[in-house]
């Protein structure tokens, strides 16, 4: 069923009190007893941890052996071309190694689409938690959660419990145990971090950390409570893997399963999918992204494909990209940021249309359906602000046409008449009045304004990369707020619609009698005069 967001309001770490912990311990998801005070008009929580012994000596080349024996019983189904292998990796724990000289162009490794082994937001629906989930389940986290959801089902199916979906055969199977044997159960990615470096990167960037949390929370506490809660043999809320104590179905579990798949799934013919073995490619800012192909005696079976960039040699590590991302994007989603996603400065605002508005439903109306033929719009949106080396500063044009119908009104309210709602989006994407003009140039102004003023008031602390995020977000706005302030000086020198339209009427000019006049030997209203035709009989 569809279930509604809660007001929620996240209690800043510096608020935490917290014991300490040794290295070797990690926690559960075990229920946290959560004893509230008051300190002035803040509270604070002290909370008491349950903590189980873990071992973290992991032998990297017995996983990557593993699931290659597993491979290699299960290729033939599983791999169309396959000249990689997983091995211990000089970038992050595992990656795939070239079992065999590559050129430049040469296909690395390519696998069909299939249920038995893909992890997709449809299997996970329509397959896995078919009779779990309802039909109408719409989660805050969206593909990615079901995916999350998936993923846990298959730690489950490795150690013994879970949903015995999708079936597969013994091979396929003891691929994807493997395959989860060699998932890392600890990261440094920014859904795991403590609670006092996300408070710094919630105030470094307009890419709001919290909102994936409260997502995620929202999520996992929905689930554990109508449906894990409910059958704790099928949906344990720890397992044991690779001797270690794990949570699973819990919020922890989906916390790290979302982690996973946000760093580790790829969107290929119009799915988001988490492809076993594929998703261990390391990232390479020169490499080419996993793409969508067809494979197969015919070459009609859909896949995805690795292509390379440029030689290999046999016996070194291969990689991809993950895409064409701003900074704050690859730290949310994969956990660092490579050399190329700090070239372009990346920064968010969001824009919304008052509720308030005198015209607020004629503008939902617009949104809803006269925009794009696709999707409808909302009546808050966020838009990406960028310098970067070669541009003015320009803003999206999408986000100049979203904020000239949020300021519509006053004297250029006749726009939203009935006579013109199918054509007043497109009036959006030129300069509607002068005074329109500048409420655009104002509103993103003091929206940029205000997203610097966030940012400088980031508490002291947090890691590195978090204080080149924050500067980076600074020199976006900075960079858009310039411009807009140049746009501001230069409205005179624009044309309006009223302008446009006099134009396209012929009636820009001034007028003169002569122009009424087609043949002065013609009366008023005439247009030729008697006998005057010349008719070729």
């Amino acid at each position: 069923m569809i279930h509604t967001r809660k007001s929620f309001r996240r209690i800043p770490t510096a608020l935490f009190v917290l014991c300490t912990i040794p290295s070797s311990i990690c926690f559960t998801n075990a229920p946290l007893p959560i004893q509230l005070s008051l300190c002035g008009t803040r509270p604070y929580a002290i909370l008491q941890w349950q903590a189980v012994t873990t071992s973290n000596d992991v032998d990297l080349e017995d996983l990557a052996s593993s699931l290659n024996t597993a491979l290699d019983a299960a290729k033939k189904e599983l791999i169309r071309t396959c000249n990689v292998r997983v091995g211990p990796s000089g970038v992050d724990r595992l990656g795939l190694i070239a079992t065999t000289d590559i050129k430049k162009g040469d296909l690395l490794l390519n696998m069909p689409h299939d249920e038995r082994w893909e992890l997709t937001a449809a299997t996970a629906r329509n397959v896995v938690f078919k009779d779990v989930l309802d039909k109408d389940y719409d989660g805050w986290t969206g593909e990615t959660g079901l995916v999350a959801l998936q993923l846990l089902n298959e730690v489950a199916r490795a150690s013994g419990s879970g949903l015995e979906q999708p079936t597969r055969p013994v091979p396929i199977q003891e691929f994807m145990n493997a395959w989860i044997h060699a998932l890392p159960t600890s990261m440094d990615h920014p859904l795991l971090w403590s609670e006092s470096d996300q408070e710094v990167l919630q105030s470094s960037s307009n890419t709001k950390i919290y909102r994936v949390l409260d997502d995620i929370e929202e999520d996992a506490t929905w689930l554990v409570e109508k449906i894990f809660d409910k059958d704790r043999t099928k949906f344990p809320e720890t397992i044991n893997l690779n001797g270690e104590d794990l949570p699973c179905f819990s919020l922890d579990g989906y916390r790290w399963a979302m982690a996973i798949v946000q760093s580790r799934s790829i969107f290929v013919d119009g799915s988001l999918r988490l492809v076993p073995l594929m998703d261990m490619c390391n990232h390479d800012d020169t490499a080419k992204e996993i793409q969508g192909g067809t494979m197969g005696a015919f070459g009609t079976t859909k896949g995805c494909e690795l292509t390379a960039t440029r030689p290999y040699k046999a016996g070194e590590e291969v990689f991809c990209s993950y895409g064409p991302k701003s900074a704050a994007d690859y730290l949310l989603e994969h956990g660092f940021c490579p050399p190329q996603s700090w070239k372009t400065a990346v920064s968010e605002i969001t824009l919304e249309i008052d509720p308030e508005d005198r015209f607020y439903d004629d503008k939902l109306d617009i949104l809803e359906f006269e925009t794009y033929d696709q999707a409808p719009m909302d009546p808050l949106q966020s838009f990406d602000v960028i310098s970067a080396p070669g541009r003015d500063g320009e803003p999206d044009p999408a986000m100049i046409q979203f904020a000239r119908l949020r300021q519509l009104g006053g004297l250029d309210a006749f726009m939203l008449e009935s006579l013109f709602r199918k054509e007043v989006w497109g009036f959006m994407a030129l300069p509607v009045s002068e005074t329109n003009e500048l409420a655009v140039v104002n509103a993103i102004s003091e929206a940029c304004e205000s997203a610097l003023e966030e940012l400088n008031q980031c508490p002291e602390g947090g890691r590195e990369v978090c204080t080149k995020l924050r500067e980076s977000e600074k020199k976006a706005l900075k960079r858009t707020l310039e411009f807009m302030l140049r746009e501001k000086e230069a409205l005179d020198l624009k044309e309006y619609y009223q302008e446009r339209r006099l134009k396209d009427l012929g009636l820009d000019s001034d007028w003169s009698p002569e122009d009424d006049i087609i043949d002065p030997d013609l009366s008023y209203g005439q247009t030729r005069a008697p006998g005057g035709a010349d008719y070729d009989w």
